[in-house]
């Protein structure tokens, strides 16, 4: 089993613990095992095998036994027992947004609800009306949720996706005869989630890489396969698949192959109008004038002809991207980051320690990071109360004077309550380099109360950046309904900056409020919300999503020299 089945399966225990009513430090236990092995970088299996499942943070002698167990077949006898008192179905009903434990043991020991389609009966046949704790309010939202699971089924986030594609694609680039691999599709686009994946590939034996394609680790279904085109399913999680084509193209009309599956739909049509004025048709085989090919090796020399300049595949989706005259030459790149302001350690609910944390940022070419743990509010994420945040302001400073080739600065993501005020006091803020605040519960549907709340935070004369700015979990949560140009607009005035959090659950900013927020005049801070080592490497979806919103070089705050960072922040004091 890996580590995000071994995860899944205690978290699953926790939930029907908690449905069932069991007492809270209970249920947190197994949540917090489950939190402690999905952030593993090494296997469950082989810390298993060394006896040392009890080292790991949170993992008592009866958890570890309990790992063992699952381990060694695939089951864990607490689970089934809660299975067989509990119906399995009402865990569905938690993937809903606002829906929790307590409101499902509700459904079903008071209306009978055992599933998801039960919900939605109940709901179209008004059975929740007279339901305690199920309002009106709460009803809609509770609808207003489903169909937000419905839309977004069968998508799959970026980072997901890419894992996946990026492993088929070495495995290719591996096989006899592969010249070129590349993906195509919504991922080359860097969507937030997709739909499918697209592989193209260059291969003297088309139909030999084909039928080694179907047999790679990971298939879990052959749909079709050809000569030239495979299409298979690739379990990426326990029970979770993606559809993956792979299509063998010629080395000489490849550029027109990998335009006509990067695009998007609305992007490929406006090509095929310029085209078409011209008297030419465009295909995935090529620009051609009837028996003539134009253009067909190269994507360059496709639009070349049409008169454009090579367009990034993140700007393919028409939002005018055929108005450019030239791409900038500045547009985003992930070596343009100069470090990240904005991670977790050991302090709060990180699985690493400073050192170990900027030793990581250290091998990534960085010059500066921010250590910023979650303040008291966040309970569940071990967050900080004022006594251990000026221990542990201590413990950082002491670690910079350490650590050599790196600055490191000490921060916190401070929370921003319900009124907008913040976790922490200003003077205990004024003692840090810089501060994220975040919004992290009663995330409720109230547009006004939401930004009124946001724009309190950002007036804070302390507050450096404003976190995951509308609080969205991709696939999980939608975003709370807040007015992301009156935010722009304040971040702009205050000099305030807005996170796009590269977290690939997050990716918050998305595309279109980046391109919002910067022709507002916000500064734009790329981080990762690390909270291991690993997660670092993030920074590159957030790269991608500053891409998709046109982002150029200095409208990144991070981007800059420490000495700029340091800058930004005093300005803002001052000017406050």
């Amino acid at each position: 089993m890996t580590n995000a089945d071994v995860a899944r399966v205690f978290n699953e225990i926790a939930d029907l613990l908690e449905i069932k009513g069991e007492d809270a430090f209970r249920v947190n236990s197994y949540r917090r095992v489950a939190r402690t092995v999905a952030d593993l970088a090494g296997d469950i299996n082989e810390i298993a095998a060394r006896g040392a499942l009890d080292q790991l943070p949170g993992v008592g002698k009866s958890s570890a036994q309990k790992i063992q167990e699952l381990l060694a077949t695939g089951r864990v006898a607490l689970r089934d027992e809660l299975a067989a008192e509990i119906p399995f179905g009402l865990l569905e009903l938690l993937s809903i947004p606002s829906v929790g434990p307590k409101k499902v043991a509700t459904l079903w020991k008071e209306r009978g609800i055992q599933s998801l389609a039960d919900l939605k009966a109940a709901i179209a046949a008004g059975k929740l009306s007279d339901l305690k704790g199920f309002g009106p309010r709460s009803i809609e939202q509770i609808a207003r949720g489903i169909e937000f699971l419905e839309r977004s089924a069968g998508r799959v986030r970026l980072g997901d996706a890419w894992y996946v594609a990026e492993r088929l694609r070495q495995a290719l680039a591996a096989m006899p005869g592969v010249q070129r691999v590349e993906h195509a599709g919504s991922l080359r686009r860097a969507r937030e989630t997709v739909g499918d994946l697209d592989l193209l590939c260059v291969a003297s034996d088309g139909e030999a890489v084909i039928q080694e394609f179907t047999c790679l680790p990971g298939v879990v279904e052959v749909l079709a396969a050809g000569e030239t085109k495979a299409s298979v399913r690739v379990e990426y999680a326990a029970g979770q698949s993606i559809q993956v084509d792979l299509r063998v193209v010629p080395e000489q009309s490849f550029g027109a192959a990998w335009q006509y599956f990067t695009g998007s739909k609305e992007h490929n049509v406006r090509l095929r109008e310029l085209a078409v004025k011209r008297g030419w048709s465009l295909n995935e085989y090529g620009l051609t004038e009837g028996e003539r090919i134009i253009a067909a090796r190269s994507e360059e020399e496709i639009y070349a002809a049409l008169g454009l300049p090579w367009i990034p595949p993140e700007l393919r989706e028409d939002r005018g991207e055929f108005e450019l005259k030239t791409i900038p030459a500045d547009l985003l790149r992930l070596e343009h980051i100069r470090g990240d302001l904005h991670m977790h350690t050991t302090a709060s609910d990180g699985r690493n320690t400073i050192e170990e944390m900027a030793a990581a940022a250290k091998q990534r070419g960085y010059k500066y990071i921010c250590i910023t743990e979650h303040s008291a509010s966040s309970a569940i994420a071990n967050g900080l109360r004022p006594e251990r945040l000026r221990r542990h302001i201590q413990a950082v400073r002491a670690a910079a004077e350490r650590i050599t080739g790196l600055t490191v600065w000490i921060g916190t993501e401070v929370d921003i309550h319900a009124d907008g005020t913040l976790d922490y006091p200003d003077e205990l803020l004024a003692e840090l380099d810089f501060v994220t605040a975040s919004i992290h519960a009663g995330m409720g549907h109230d547009l006004e109360a939401n930004t009124r709340r946001t724009l309190a935070a950002i007036a804070n004369p302390y507050v450096n950046c404003i976190g995951h700015p509308t609080g969205r979990l991709i696939n999980e949560r939608e975003a709370m309904p807040i007015d992301i140009e009156a935010i722009a607009r304040e971040a702009a005035r205050t000099g305030t900056a807005l996170e796009i959090n590269a977290n690939y659950y997050r990716l918050d900013l998305k595309d279109q409020h980046v391109r919002l927020a910067r022709d507002l005049g916000a500064a734009i801070l790329i981080s990762t919300d690390a909270h291991a080592v690993d997660q670092l490497d993030m920074m590159y979806f957030g790269v991608l999503t500053a891409r998709r919103g046109w982002l150029r070089r200095e409208d990144v705050l991070n981007t800059r020299p420490a000495k700029d960072i340091r800058a930004f922040v005093a300005a803002k004091r001052k000017r406050t």
